[in-house]
């Protein structure tokens, strides 16, 4: 029975880390937002994934009712029982990941990684073997009646606390879409979107001297100045 659960929780960790891998490869920004929101705020992570926890069944009620409505609806409700656990799992899972990696990242540090990605495989790898520890700890001690019972409530409570984590982290970072900017100029223009504030500002040429400018109403047109007129009776021709 032990040698069994040893190689479940052996073949759990290659798993997890298979889909880490995954994960990083195609996945990187979302796993680095949901990281940094959990390393930031655990506390606040926790609250959050406690409540969407909590509100897993009322919301998945609610799509049922809302699919209902209608007769086509009716016919979409399996879809959408689907989508939502699908939903549910990845953030779960994306959540596991991260916390993971903050753990791994806080034991073991960067490292002399010389890049991001290297820098984040070895802290997921040092997040999940926590993990696995844990649950091998209590795999070991299942032939103790109590202590066997202890460590395993201690490996579930982990790995609830973690799940939890990891869960409002996701919901926080706005389910792991980091915010970017996509900049480009187009004669001195520039546009600033998904997740920041547009805005476009466009380079001016300075305004002649003749213009007066006004702090209002921008640059109001004033009269070009004249050139006074040549008196024909003093010039150059020495006429008196």
């Amino acid at each position: 029975m032990t040698a069994t659960s040893l190689m479940a929780i052996a073949g759990t960790f290659g798993i997890g880390l298979i889909i880490g891998l995954v994960v990083l490869t195609s996945a990187e920004e979302a796993l680095t937002a949901v990281a940094k929101t959990a390393a930031r705020d655990v506390s606040g992570s926790f609250w959050m994934g406690l409540l969407f926890q909590l509100l897993a069944a009322p919301l998945l009620v609610a799509l049922v009712i809302g699919c209902a409505i209608t007769i086509i609806g009716i016919l979409v409700i399996p879809m959408a029982v689907l989508a939502w656990a699908m939903a549910y799992a990845w953030a779960f899972t994306l959540g596991i990941l991260a916390v993971a990696v903050v753990i791994g990242r806080a034991l073991a540090g960067r490292g002399s990684s010389a890049s991001d990605r290297a820098a984040a495989v070895r802290s997921l790898i040092v997040g999940l073997s926590v993990l696995s520890v844990v649950w091998f700890g209590a795999a070991l001690a299942a032939g103790v009646p109590v202590a066997g019972m202890l460590t395993r409530l201690v490996a579930v409570a982990f790995t609830w606390a973690v799940a939890t984590v990891g869960l409002g982290a996701v919901v926080k970072s706005r389910v792991g879409v980091a915010r970017f900017s996509m900049r480009f100029t187009q004669r001195g223009s520039r546009f600033v979107g998904f997740g920041a504030s547009q805005s476009t500002t466009t380079t001016e040429s300075p305004a002649p001297l003749w213009q007066t400018p006004t702090p209002v109403l921008g640059v109001v047109a004033a009269r070009r100045p004249v050139a006074p007129p040549i008196n024909s009776n003093t010039g150059d021709s020495g006429e008196s």
